[in-house]
């Protein structure tokens, strides 16, 4: 929880769109986004007897109640994974 409340403190201090991304998303919002993507991938793609495959999805579901603070959610409820997109 002392975690999120750091991510959610940082987020509050990059507000700036990035250029690079069509100036779309804040860049605190840009790097929660790629954390929560990299630990996707690792929670997902790990083995579900390893340590590190549950820390990845403990620390995926911080960032993600990060992202949510922020008002940023993936996909909606009606869509297959694969259309989903950060909003």
């Amino acid at each position: 929880m002392k975690q999120l409340g750091m991510l959610i403190a940082l987020a509050g201090l990059i507000v700036a769109p990035i250029p690079a991304f069509g100036g779309s998303r804040p860049a605190a919002v840009e790097l929660l986004i790629e954390q929560w993507t990299a630990q996707n991938s690792l929670c997902r793609g790990g083995s579900g007897d390893k340590p590190e495959t549950r820390k990845a999805c403990e620390e995926r579901q911080e960032t993600g109640r990060a992202l949510d603070a922020l008002n940023w959610c993936y996909g909606t409820k009606t869509q297959m994974a694969y259309e989903m997109e950060w909003h």
